[in-house]
């Protein structure tokens, strides 16, 4: 996660710089943080977006190396916003009446660089960045600002294996600032990709009303990168705000389920699929719930019953719950015979939820 440059230790992508400088925004620059990667000027987005505790947006752009593009953007980034203001609410404490804070962070800005800051953006803030070691082996991320030589640090934990290195900035930056769940999540990793070697994952992202989902998605892959058939096993979850039960990153297993739809006919109202089972843990360890879509609809609409069908020919039954479902599911399914029978004390902790999550990834 670190290279060594010019007598510096930095980051080695400009997303984890950023995944930093959110977590500890408080911290390094003293703002409040509002949003990330807000769309701005026909589909360019912005790094970060924060308000002072006068209630002053503070655009912040970041850069791992050279910081003359970044003033670029905070002009362009300041037009647009002066002009279309944003409407959300997280926006509920900024005072537009007031001028903007603009902040650039680089690893280094030329003197070319500063002047030209300085003519087309008086005022704005200047900070190199930088990783320090000290004698106790502790990392330090600081940042200095130019103009003024004030530093503010924080301590960061720096690993170095394989297997964190190749996983992308979100969920690095996550575990590092969450070092109580970091092995938990390490482990979970570990397993679902040392199942089988057909296993890989890929790196989506969507934009939702809940704001921005970034997802690490564990399935079979073809040449072209595409999921193949329902060869998806389980993802990570990750939101900037907190908009899940565990906090900025959750975890989902795919199992078979049922669907409830009530616009269609009674007999076919019902369907069965593969889908993403959220798995409600407070550590990554224990897991306190299980919760399908189903689950999630029947919750929001108190009218609807919360119902899982079961018919073949051993059994005809309607489960209350998806555990029922899916314990009496992998008994009764013949696809599903050859695996070893489960209970409700598979449900009990997140590895043994993974493990038959994987069990049941391997027949389809």
């Amino acid at each position: 996660m670190l290279r060594y440059f010019k007598g510096k230790f930095l980051f080695k992508s400009e997303a984890l710089l950023e995944e930093f400088t959110w977590l500890h925004l408080k911290s390094l620059l003293n703002l409040e943080p509002i949003k990330r990667q807000l769309s701005i000027n026909k589909g360019n987005r912005s790094d970060i977006l924060g308000v002072t505790n006068l209630g002053q947006l503070a655009l912040v752009e970041l850069k791992k190396g050279g910081g003359k593009d970044s003033i670029d953007q905070l002009i362009r980034y300041r037009n647009s916003l002066m002009s279309e203001r944003p409407q959300s609410s997280e926006f509920s404490r900024v005072d537009f009446n007031q001028g903007f804070l603009l902040v650039a962070v680089a690893s280094h800005f030329s003197p070319t660089a500063i002047d030209y800051a300085k003519s087309k953006l008086p005022g704005v803030l200047l900070f190199t960045y930088e990783i320090t070691k000290n004698s106790r082996e502790d990392y330090y991320l600081t940042f200095n600002q130019l103009d003024t030589k004030k530093t503010s640090a924080i301590k960061i934990d720096i690993l170095e294996d394989s297997l964190f290195d190749s996983l992308p900035s979100f969920i690095q930056g996550y575990l590092l600032a969450n070092g109580d769940k970091r092995e938990p999540i390490l482990n979970i990793i570990q397993k679902i990709l040392g199942y089988s070697s057909t296993m890989s994952f890929n790196i989506l992202s969507g934009y939702y009303a809940s704001g921005m989902i970034k997802s690490l998605e564990f399935a079979k892959y073809n040449p072209q990168g595409k999921i193949m058939g329902n060869k998806i096993c389980a993802a990570l979850l990750y939101s900037p705000s907190e908009n899940f039960p565990t906090g900025k990153l959750s975890l989902q297993v795919y199992l078979p389920t049922v669907d409830f739809n009530p616009r269609k006919p009674i007999a076919k109202r019902w369907t069965k699929g593969v889908a993403g089972i959220l798995v409600e843990t407070d550590d990554f360890i224990q897991a306190n719930e299980v919760c399908d879509l189903n689950t999630q609809l029947c919750t929001r609409n108190s009218d609807w019953r919360l119902e899982y069908p079961l018919n073949t020919p051993e059994i005809n039954e309607i489960f209350s719950c998806f555990e029922d479902y899916y314990i009496n599911y992998r008994k009764y399914m013949k696809s599903r015979k050859k695996l070893r029978p489960v209970t409700r004390a598979d449900f009990a902790t997140v590895e043994g939820i993974v493990q038959m999550a994987l069990e049941d990834w391997s027949v389809r």
